[in-house]
């Protein structure tokens, strides 16, 4: 008979996960199997999945009030390895192995549980450090299933008050990895990767959840708390920037349906409209587009940037987030390690497919950096507009200065003028398109010139409106000086204008003169 090397309970625990919170994903994802199966028996019930943890004694405990296991299914279900009666396609896990993961990062790994209407509390008993003796003993050549043998112990107990209780316990203790135990992290982590519903201050749920109605699609969402707060997934109308300021809004979601060639359904998603103004700071939670199936994370945050053809153009999908979210009916199947899907058939065509969507928000990047720049050129110029306007209205020291800035005032407005019929032209390709930047930007409060001879015009009016421009020394607070005495001030100030370059430092000086002498 062939033989099992010890080194496989290597693979399925201390070098299963590249990040340690991934153990509470598969243990939810557990629950949430047993949580579907209690559903069918009882579906009057509210079942919920509560994670605890207690980082003063190092003690992590995940529990649901599901099924929980029965007394004589223990030794098959929670000792034997990869023997699971889970369906795949059906079940959320299939495999049989993600409840080891546990033992990587613990002393003492426990599972505890009683079945509906037994009146028997199962627990088994892990002991990973003596796990980690043995694989680590190059002497020690026993195969995996004695190492389990040894390492486990199981025992039950009759208790006339449980009859009516059902649940499942995971209980980590003498936790080794401080993430486990950071309870704001893996708040954040699960809000993200868990199957939870989206929060209702997340303003476009009733949007996807229609999009889901028209399409005939669900999502399994479960009742998951981490301490004494249950968790959505988390999903905000604003984006910060990495200083935790608000940077941006969200405008809108767009969605995605695609079948494949064989005319199943293989995914469907949505992602943010925003300002698209750069790579979304880690100070969103909720930044990137997510890889999803049976509604758990596939992965970390960058599980999509393969699906783009190089590294540079993944950096696109981080101007957004949102979902990719992988259908049953595509046979598509999560890998082990549920960092990926499975290589099989159709995930060519998965590929393909998907990086084709995402090359298109690529394009909505540059579209929406081309039209930033020409709204800030109107709100620049508008500005520097009124700024002219407000000297000439003070007055100037020379008509040489009041030429200057007439030429100057009449310049900013042919710009204004001309961003702003870039702008209206970019909008208005925009909505005979449909595309979702239609809504990007607010009105900037300027009337956009719908021809040349419209916006000449304009500049005409706007530049006829300041021939009330008067010398400086010509308003009332100069009334005490002679005709003389003005013309020697106006001397004064010129060469301050003439000698001085920076600007702000020559209106500071002139203005400091005038109040002296004004007084």
């Amino acid at each position: 008979m062939a033989r099992i090397g010890k080194n496989v309970l290597e693979s399925l625990t201390r070098s299963m996960y590249a990040d340690s919170k991934c153990v509470y994903r598969e243990y939810i994802q557990n629950a949430a199997d047993q949580i579907d199966a209690a559903k069918e028996v009882h579906p009057e019930y509210e079942y919920n999945v509560y994670v605890t943890i207690d980082k003063q004694n190092r003690t992590i405990i995940i529990e649901d009030n599901a099924t929980g296991v029965m007394a004589n299914k223990v030794q098959e279900l929670l000792i034997d390895v990869a023997r699971s009666d889970k369906e795949r396609g059906v079940n959320k896990g299939f495999r049989g192995i993600g409840r080891l993961g546990g033992l990587a990062y613990c002393k003492t790994l426990k599972f505890e549980t009683s079945y509906f209407d037994e009146d028997v509390v199962s627990t088994v008993i892990w002991d990973a450090v003596r796990l980690n003796h043995i694989l680590d003993d190059d002497n020690d050549d026993s195969d995996a299933g004695d190492v389990i043998d040894t390492i486990t112990k199981v025992s039950s107990q009759k208790n006339d008050t449980i009859r009516d209780k059902h649940y499942f316990k995971v209980i980590m203790e003498d936790v080794t990895d401080e993430k486990l135990l950071n309870e704001k992290d893996v708040r954040d982590y699960l809000s993200m990767v868990a199957p939870v519903d989206y929060s209702n201050h997340f303003v476009y749920r009733s949007e996807i959840y229609k999009f889901m109605e028209k399409h005939n699609l669900h999502l399994d969402c479960y009742n998951i708390f981490v301490g004494y707060n249950q968790i959505f997934k988390d999903y905000s109308m604003t984006i910060y920037d990495p200083k935790g300021q608000e940077e941006d809004k969200v405008t809108g979601v767009e969605f995605w349906y695609e079948e494949n060639s064989k005319s199943a359904p293989m995914y469907w998603g949505w992602y943010s409209i925003s300002s698209l103004k750069g790579i979304l700071s880690k100070s969103n939670n909720a930044r990137n587009i997510r890889l999803r199936c049976e509604n758990i994370q596939l992965g970390d945050e960058t599980a999509c940037y393969r699906l783009m053809p190089t590294g540079d153009k993944a950096r696109f999908v981080r101007y957004f987030f949102g979902e990719i979210n992988v259908l049953p009916t595509s046979k598509l199947v999560p890998n082990s390690q549920r960092d990926y899907l499975r290589e099989d058939e159709g995930l060519k065509e998965f590929e393909n497919n998907v990086e084709e969507k995402l090359l298109q928000l690529e394009k909505l990047c540059y579209s929406a950096s081309g039209a930033r720049k020409t709204d800030k050129t109107i709100r620049d110029t508008g500005k520097k507009e009124v700024v002219i306007k407000e000297k000439l209205k003070k007055g100037v020291t020379s008509d040489a200065q009041r030429q200057q800035l007439e030429k100057e005032l009449k310049k900013a407005q042919e710009e204004k003028s001309k961003a702003c019929k870039k702008l209206n032209e970019i909008k208005q390709k925009w909505e005979e398109e449909n595309n979702p930047l239609s809504r990007m930007f607010s009105p900037v409060g300027i009337q956009v010139p719908q021809t040349k001879t419209e916006s000449e015009k304009q500049i005409t009016i706007a530049s006829e409106s300041v021939v009330y421009t008067q010398l400086r020394t010509d308003g009332e607070k100069y009334q005490k000086y002679t005709p003389q005495e003005k013309k020697l001030i106006l001397s004064i100030y010129g060469v301050i204008e003439k000698s001085l370059n920076n600007e702000k430092e020559r209106e500071a000086l002139i203005d400091k003169i005038e109040e002296e002498i004004t007084k």
